[in-house]
C-alpha cells in the first residue's frame, strides 16, 4: 500500500481549507501537498468535461454524468476510497521511496509544528514521516506538542 501519511484539519469548511493551503503554497511545498476539499472536485470534474485526464466508462458513465451533482455521486471517497479521493480536510502524502522528498516532508513538519492547534489528527505512516521526514529540532520541537495520532 506504501506510507501513506494523513493531516486532517479541525476546521474541514471550504474557507478554512483554502486558508490552510495557502500556508502551505508560502511554504513552497508544491501543489500535489495540500488539503483536499470541494475545489479539488471541481477540478476533476472539469477535468472530466473537456476530456482531460482518465476517467474510465465503467467507473463514469458519460451517459449518466450530466451535471456536477451527477459527477459527485461517482467521484468520492465512499465509491473510489481514501487513497484516490481523500475526505475533505486531508493532507496525504507518501513518505516511502522518495515518493516525498525530504525537503517537501521537511516543509509539512514545519506546517504540522507551527499549525498544530488547526490539527484534528494524524494517521498513517506518521512514525515513518517522524524518522524519515523531520529533522533532530523538528522531532523534538513535535514531543513537546499534544497532537493525536490514529
Amino acid at each position: 500500500m506504501g506510507g501513506f501519511t494523513k493531516v486532517v484539519l479541525e476546521n474541514k469548511t471550504i474557507t478554512n481549507i483554502r486558508k490552510q493551503n495557502e500556508i502551505l503554497k508560502e511554504l513552497g511545498l508544491a501543489k500535489k501537498y495540500r488539503f483536499y476539499s470541494e475545489d479539488d472536485v471541481r477540478f476533476e470534474y472539469e477535468g472530466f468535461c473537456n476530456n482531460d485526464g482518465s476517467f474510465p466508462e465503467h467507473r463514469f458513465p458519460r451517459d449518466e454524468i450530466k451535471s456536477y451533482e451527477d459527477f459527485k455521486k461517482y467521484w468520492n471517497t465512499n465509491v473510489l476510497g481514501e487513497i484516490f479521493v481523500p475526505k475533505f480536510g486531508t493532507l496525504t502524502f507518501d513518505c516511502y521511496f522518495g515518493r516525498t522528498s525530504q525537503n517537501a516532508m521537511r516543509r509539512i513538519a514545519k506546517y504540522v509544528i507551527e499549525n498544530h492547534l488547526k490539527i484534528e489528527y494524524v494517521s498513517g505512516s506518521w512514525t515513518t514521516f517522524i524518522e524519515r521526514g523531520m529533522s533532530k529540532r523538528q522531532c523534538k520541537k513535535l514531543k513537546e506538542l499534544n497532537i493525536k495520532v490514529k
